[in-house]
């Protein structure tokens, strides 16, 4: 028999005290909804229909009152509120929803076969380190392209590293994997940006403005027409065609590293363009298989989980040590004595343990596909 706790109104309130929501919840109408909700439910669970069912959580039951109450009240003026709040057909109705849902989504739940959690040190260890990296990151200015840009692409990657970690965990390898495709180009942006600072950044800073005017197609006023104007001369200096405006936008700032211009082999694209320079060639193939599963090839349908478990984690643990260089060397001189003296003892306990896991996953997936032979 299933283990139900009813909050009564006391601590009804403190849970939506805690959870810091706008004043204009009304809160007597949200515990009508959670009350009747909860008679619903028991009377479902108490039919026998879910005769397997567990502890009911009283708090996830609250949750969803308040998501359906603040959704369904947005938006409308303060009078059709009260009327909805003052109308029993819709108290029910709410309350009905919040049940239907509670107990599907806790006994009908899908769930993916898991090859990791959270908890083992392969994700736990990286997850707490890319944390680490987040929170200091978040102190520093950013969102001004100008200033921040360096900052805005790690903090970005930072980012999909751990989106990549939680889709492992719930069995999604093949989306982490795609995933991983993302922070590849924006690792392989990352280390040449900041190889050759200021000279290559600002031309960077022009592109994206190419881009924008190209995108919004901007050239009605005096700026959006020089700014195309001046896209166009240089194409032509360059000997590219109308037909490589987009590729020039979005790669052409590659022409500011020294000797660019003169490779004969240096193409307007990611293969033998952006990754090529950021001597991360070694990752082609599998950026071109991350490719083949973004578009929807029998690959994406028929994958192997297990092997893309492993590529995606050891794929992800390589990004990460590169990552995690320019993070030290940008950041270090710019950290506060006590930042740094975290984030060494940090590192002091964690960088050794990740280096030591990636090559027990590496050996794992070798022994992993000695196995399938």
């Amino acid at each position: 028999m299933a283990n139900f706790t009813i909050f009564n109104r006391q601590q009804f309130d403190g849970v939506i005290n805690n959870l810091s929501i706008s004043d204009s919840l009304n809160k007597d109408v949200v515990y009508q909804i959670y009350t009747t909700a909860n008679e619903g439910i028991q009377s479902l669970i108490e039919s026998g229909l879910f005769p397997r069912f567990g502890n009911v959580n009283p708090f996830e039951i609250i949750y969803y009152c308040v998501g359906e109450y603040t959704y369904t009240t947005h938006g409308k003026p303060a009078e059709e509120i009260a009327k909805m709040g003052a109308d029993e057909k819709y108290i029910t109705s709410i309350a009905s929803v919040v049940s239907d849902k509670y107990l599907s989504l806790a006994m009908f739940n899908h769930s993916e076969r898991k090859l990791a959690n959270k908890f083992i040190p392969p994700v736990s260890s990286l997850n707490l380190y890319l944390n680490f990296m987040l929170n200091i990151l978040s102190t520093y200015q950013k969102n001004d392209p100008k200033q921040t840009l360096i900052t805005d692409l790690l903090i970005k990657s930072v980012s999909i590293s751990r989106c990549i970690l939680q889709l492992i965990t719930e069995g999604y390898e093949t989306e982490a994997f795609s995933n991983w495709r993302t922070l590849h180009e924006c690792e392989c942006t990352l280390l040449l940006l900041d190889k050759y600072k200021d000279p290559l950044i600002n031309r960077y800073l022009i592109h994206m403005q190419y881009g924008i005017v190209f995108k919004n197609g901007d050239t009605s006023d005096e700026k959006g027409t020089r700014i195309f104007n001046d896209m166009k001369e240089e194409m032509r200096a360059l000997d590219l065609k109308s037909k490589d405006i987009k590729k020039y936008i979005e790669y052409g700032w590659l022409y500011e590293i020294p000797g660019v211009k003169e490779d004969e082999k240096f193409k307007l694209n990611f293969r033998d363009g952006l990754e090529k320079l950021a001597e991360l060639s070694m990752y082609s193939n599998r950026y071109e298989m991350s490719s083949e599963i973004i578009h929807s090839t029998p690959m994406l349908i028929y994958s192997n989980k297990e092997y893309f478990f492993f590529i995606t984690l050891l794929s992800l643990y390589e990004s990460f040590f590169r990552l995690e260089k320019v993070f030290l060397s940008l950041f270090a001189k710019n950290m506060s004595e006590e930042q740094m003296k975290r984030y060494l003892d940090m590192r002091s306990v964690y960088y050794a343990q990740l280096v030591n896991i990636h090559k027990r996953e590496v050996n794992s997936f070798k022994q992993w596909q000695a196995n399938r032979k």
